[in-house]
């Protein structure tokens, strides 16, 4: 089976995030995985601090966790569109930034404007991306800063394995985390990848990452992949769908930052 990796209400796609229906009512869902795709988690990993990864932020409605976004500029961050798509208003909408725990110890920023990626298709997740807007700009300091896209083409070198980085659930049926965790995990081609979900699922605005138990879960939707950049980091992928066994032989599906239709909606907000 394969889902998106929300953590809030069920919709007509699968992601990695936590789902909702009404306020505070949050539940998982799962399906069929020849039509559909789920939300996701960090399993394998282990807890990091925010001051390692100061540009992951936790997406928030009235309070609950959804999805994991990345800071992207002064006033913008970025997430899955999956995440965002089923808001008809943005009542409720917030970023928690600046703590290691989903929470305590942050800052909560209120979300002002949601721009959801033109061509995202929540049948396909193809160019599954949004950006979110603050109301406040995000207070740089040690916890709180932007991080950089890779650059259009960027091609991740062999000898790197990126990083995933969310709050998700750490096994399937399990409960979110209350720490931030990360686990590294090796790139899969698009031809084995394709060749274990199905042929044409993965787009060019799509990249596959994972192994056998090291792989994003429920409530990770939207959560950064990152690879070393100098002392920093690029971001290259954002949690998309996968497994709803999460850590199975399935690789994770993520989005690929360094394609040109994605990297230049996202640019036009940095």
């Amino acid at each position: 089976m394969r889902v998106a990796l929300l953590s809030f209400g069920i919709l007509c796609l699968v992601g990695l995030s936590v789902g909702q229906s009404d306020r505070g009512n949050f539940f998982d869902f799962f399906f069929d995985v020849e039509n559909k795709r789920q939300n996701a988690r960090i399993v394998g990993g282990a807890t990091v601090t925010i001051a390692r990864y100061p540009f992951v932020v936790s997406l928030r409605r009235y309070s609950n966790h959804i999805c994991s976004a990345s800071i992207i500029s002064s006033t913008y961050a970025t997430t899955s569109a999956h995440c965002t798509y089923s808001f008809t208003t943005l009542s409720g909408v917030t970023i928690y930034a600046g703590s290691t725990s989903r929470t305590t110890g942050g800052k909560v920023f209120t979300v002002v404007s949601n721009i959801i990626h033109p061509q995202y298709n929540p049948d396909t997740f193809d160019f599954d991306v949004a950006v979110q807007r603050v109301q406040t700009p995000f207070t740089p300091n040690t916890n709180i800063v932007a991080i950089p896209l890779a650059p259009v083409d960027y091609v991740i070198s062999e000898k790197v394995q990126p990083t995933v980085i969310g709050w998700g659930r750490t096994s399937a049926g399990g409960s979110l985390s209350p720490s931030l965790r990360a686990v590294a995990i090796p790139v899969v081609s698009t031809d084995v990848c394709e060749s274990l979900w199905n042929s044409g699922t993965i787009t060019a605005n799509m990249l596959c990452a994972g192994a056998k138990g090291k792989d994003a879960c429920t409530g990770d939707s939207g959560g950064a992949l990152v690879v070393p950049n100098g002392n920093y980091f690029y971001l290259v992928g954002m949690v998309s769908w996968g497994s709803a066994s999460c850590g199975s032989e399935y690789p994770g599906v993520y989005v690929r930052i360094a394609s040109a239709g994605v990297r230049n909606f996202i640019a036009q907000y940095l």
